[in-house]
């Protein structure tokens, strides 16, 4: 999205809708070529001795194709297999459809609000990727689309009272078109220009272990707590420069203006953080290593942030700009197999600090750390066990009680199939909201479907 401020493009957020219609359209009409291509010219009568089309092998029927499709439930990768052969098709041509359901279950054992409450939600996904190098022969660049539903209670407001979400799919009821953008690559991909309605949540702040954890704050630190991330995706653009593989910057500049939506924004302080209209840019720079045993991949980040809008701050007169920085590591530590890229048993640890300035920013300082074993039990390759820790330490200028909040996560994510996923996961939470409640032991049991 772009400025809202007197004077700075006031015309354009009407480009919003018009951006989409007109991303929708271009979308329709790859579609149809590739469901219904060109009719081809009439091919020759094939010549003498050359085996004609019915002594060739008959293709299979409909009947065969749902049989083996039934026979293969438990392994194929998606709950409604190939379509009848059409998925393999529309991927063939550069157009790969997705459907993600999941949903969450969860209680409180003790404190917080109430343990006499079982919160459910969901958050369904319904992605279309395109490949223009297989639709029209233009090398590197993707199209994507997300249409996004999510639902359900949030053990923020009626169990736990805490600040960090205890899933990242927590949040109020909404439908929306949330994503619709198109990324470019360049120079042997080591340029990459992206435009679009991006949700940021994949691109920054994004440490690679800490990937399957639930709580939110692994996701990205809420110390950022103006990035536009689910639920709030914002118009904007990307740079990535990756000259070498073991450097690369990245940069982001977005519309800020999410005011009345960003959930880290609810507060009972009328004076804390309101009404953050503007620009919100980002910038990482990035170090990538091997070690030389067993191909052990680590990765260092420098994270930068500035929002240009207008803020209430705490105890003193508004001002005009936040800002904040993080920083983090990732390490594989151990793995079973040498070759770089194999799937294979692994262990891997993160750790992150970040900063926000503290009379604007309610969480000023977070640090989060944790492992990641992927392959932990023989024989069930494709589960993840994690244990890790998040502590926000809390605005001297916000009064609350103890000053911070701290959560421990310990979760496993048993791959039953290719395409259905169970995680249950313990969160124990220290001092809610700065002791506003109780310490609280938090259970959730979460299924991902991939249809």
């Amino acid at each position: 999205m772009v400025p809202n401020r007197s004077g700075n493009f006031s015309a354009l957020p009407h480009l919003g809708k018009a951006s989409e219609l007109i991303f929708i359209g271009a979308l329709t009409a790859c579609l149809q070529t590739a469901v219904w291509p060109p009719a081809q010219a009439d091919t020759p009568a094939p010549a003498a001795g050359t085996p004609s089309q019915a002594s060739q092998a008959a293709p299979p029927s409909a009947w065969q194709t749902i049989e083996s499709d039934a026979q293969d439930i438990l392994t194929r990768q998606y709950l409604t297999g190939n379509w009848l052969g059409a998925r393999d098709t529309l991927g063939n041509r550069g157009i790969t459809p997705n459907v993600t359901f999941i949903q969450a279950v969860g209680g409180n054992a003790f404190g917080g609000l109430s343990t006499s409450k079982v919160d459910w939600r969901y958050r369904l996904d319904v992605t279309l990727t395109l490949d223009t190098q297989k639709l029209f022969g233009w090398k590197g660049g993707t199209a994507y689309v997300d249409f996004l539903n999510h639902g359900g209670q949030n053990p923020q407001d009626n169990q736990i009272g805490q600040l960090q979400a205890i899933s990242a799919i927590d949040q109020s009821p909404d439908t929306r078109l949330d994503q619709i953008w198109y990324q470019q690559t360049l120079l042997n991909s080591k340029l990459a220009l992206k435009f679009g309605r991006i949700d940021t949540t994949y691109d920054f702040d994004n440490p690679r272990d800490a990937w399957n954890f639930l709580n939110g704050s692994f996701g990205f630190t809420p110390a950022i707590f103006v990035f536009p991330s689910y639920p709030f995706s914002a118009w904007g653009g990307e740079i990535k420069v990756q000259p070498t593989d073991a450097f690369f910057i990245h940069i982001g500049l977005f519309d800020g203006n999410t005011s009345n939506t960003l959930p880290a924004l609810n507060t009972n302080d009328p004076l804390a953080v309101q009404n953050p209209f503007g620009v919100f840019g980002i910038a990482e720079e990035g170090l990538v290593w091997h070690l030389p045993w067993r191909q052990f991949t680590g990765t260092f980040v420098a994270g930068q942030w500035y929002h240009w809008g207008h803020f209430y701050a705490y105890n003193q007169p508004p001002v005009n700009g936040t800002e904040g920085f993080y920083g983090y590591v990732d390490q594989t530590i151990w793995r079973a197999g040498a070759k770089p890229g194999e799937d294979c048993p692994r262990l891997g640890a993160f750790a992150e600090y970040a900063w926000a300035n503290d009379r604007v920013s309610l969480i000023t300082q977070n640090i989060v750390a944790g492992f990641d074993w992927h392959g932990l039990i023989p024989g069930r390759p494709d589960d993840d066990f994690g244990i890790g820790e998040t502590w926000a330490d809390l605005s001297k200028y916000a009064g609350t009680p103890r000053g911070y909040e701290a959560i421990t996560e310990a979760f496993y994510n048993l791959q039953l199939t290719p395409w259905l996923g169970i995680q249950p996961d313990l969160q124990y939470v220290a001092a809610p909201s700065g002791g506003a409640a109780p310490d609280a032991l938090v259970w959730t049991l979460q299924m991902q479907i991939n249809f």
